[in-house]
């Protein structure tokens, strides 16, 4: 069955191919790097310096092999972890366990992200049938994008939340005599990425909307059987996102599935509060700290603590609604353009004795110069960034087309993939970086493809309807 596959899809199976040897040959680039440069950020190389992220994966890990207890704290009986979601640990837990190396994590997510682009492919051709040079484009833009080269590489859960989401996806939209079958595996796998990383789960809103949709199109006659695949669907879903919230509840009686409002408060709101009051992130964190109570880094994280993190995030919000919609919105811009070249630069000087570059900090940030109308930074900005402005204006034309073809194509699924492009935009800002775009990554591609198709096809039928011009 393998055989008969790769040779009816030779070129993309070659394309894949190569994409394994250059993710290959940077991880052990990377390697050497780190190991001849033992002063610097990332000589720790597969875990990345600057962060506490991987170092929370990491410890998260250790506790579960060690202790056999998903807690960061060491011992049998350590505080049940709730801030982090358990899929990526346990990811990292099962390679060190087969492995006894860290360094195995990086060669895994290689495999990973290798089925990814194959999935990748597959989906494009469920949702365009025929379409096969589109296929292969995606898969290929997708594969050899700079932030899916950061994502095979670093400790980081991108990989893996990329590959069950698009598996997920692909489920859902694949014809088969079985379609409750693919439904209910497309929402089991779909709660299995939200356990990589939570905006998983919310991802289910624009699918829910997308089926809203289509039971309101068609007739009544066919209702029933999208309704039972819907239900079918959910079922799935909430089998694995309850079961991670129950066991939350039983070990801390507080029966929530995501640290959403946690996150929001430590992180979305200090950056909001700076754009706001033109104060330091800072000074701001410390009049947060106040708020809080003086909970330690530990205890904000404890979902406990939730109800008043909650709180003080209403009490600011609320007030300054309109303000913050106009500043949440403006920020997912960034979603869309920031160049991931930059991103993945930036990283590769942590090898040595630079720092990252930074790629969402107000202070620097394009979005933030244009909303605030401080022009002569945005022409700084513009300046400094000259070099990475044609991978942004790519994507913004990937962007334009996709959402051309979203309003106007006929295909069923159109809606689908770029109302999910547009939700994550929205759900991961006003802190976004280019890494957060990975899972719809092939979708801002597909997309685009299929927008400027569409626009040449029209123009195509347009001419062909012209009359012709009598000769003389």
């Amino acid at each position: 069955m393998i055989r008969n596959f790769i040779e009816r899809h030779k070129v993309i199976c070659a394309i894949i191919s190569v994409a394994i040897i250059a993710h290959l040959a940077l991880f052990f680039a990377l390697t050497a790097t780190a190991k001849a440069n033992p002063t610097a950020l990332h000589h720790e190389f597969p875990i990345p310096g600057g962060g506490y992220d991987p170092i929370d994966y990491t410890t998260l890990a250790r506790h579960i092999l060690t202790y056999g207890n998903f807690s960061m704290e060491p011992g049998v009986h350590g505080d049940a972890e709730t801030y982090r979601s358990p899929g990526y640990p346990f990811f990292i837990a099962v390679v060190e366990y087969l492995t006894d190396g860290i360094k195995a994590v990086t060669l895994f997510q290689i495999v990973l992200i290798a089925l990814t682009a194959l999935v990748v492919y597959l989906l494009v051709l469920e949702v365009s049938p025929g379409s096969r040079k589109t296929a292969i484009a995606v898969a290929t833009l997708f594969v050899f994008d700079p932030v899916i080269f950061f994502s095979s590489q670093f400790i980081a859960t991108e990989a893996l939340y990329a590959f069950l989401f698009l598996l997920a996806i692909y489920f859902l939209v694949k014809k088969t005599d079985s379609p409750l079958r693919m439904w209910a595996l497309a929402g089991f796998t779909l709660g299995l990425s939200a356990l990589a990383r939570p905006s998983g789960f919310y991802m289910s809103i624009p699918i829910g909307i997308w089926i809203l949709i289509r039971l309101w199109r068609v007739g009544k006659g066919n209702r029933k059987p999208l309704l039972k695949k819907a239900v079918i669907f959910f079922v799935g879903l909430c089998l694995v996102v309850t079961t991670w919230t129950i066991r939350n509840g039983v070990r801390t009686s507080v029966y929530e599935f995501s640290s959403l409002s946690t996150y929001n408060t430590m992180f979305n709101i200090p950056v909001y509060l700076s754009y706001k009051d033109k104060r330091s992130i800072e000074d701001i964190r410390a009049d947060l700290d106040q708020k809080m109570g003086g909970l330690t880094d530990t205890e904000k994280r404890d979902s406990r603590n939730g109800p008043l993190m909650r709180k003080i995030e209403k009490d600011i919000l609320l007030p300054n609604l309109p303000n913050y919609l106009f500043f949440h919105i403006s920020k997912s811009i960034n979603f869309f353009v920031a160049p991931g070249s930059k991103f993945a630069y930036g990283f590769l000087l942590g090898f040595w004795d630079g720092q990252p570059i930074d790629t969402w900090h107000p202070e620097t940030s394009f979005v933030n110069s244009l909303i605030e109308g401080r022009w002569r930074d945005v022409g700084r900005v513009l300046y400094q960034n000259i070099v990475y402005f044609p991978e942004s204006l790519f994507l913004l034309i990937m962007c334009a087309f996709g959402l051309y073809w979203s309003l106007f194509s006929r295909n069923p699924y159109a809606k689908l993939i770029f109302g999910m492009v547009v939700f994550l935009a929205l759900l991961t800002s006003p802190i976004t970086n280019p890494r957060y775009r990975v899972p719809v990554l092939p979708f801002i591609y597909f997309s685009g493809i299929a927008g400027i198709t569409l626009v040449l096809e029209k123009r195509s039928l347009r001419r062909s309807q012209r009359p012709l011009t009598p000769s003389r």
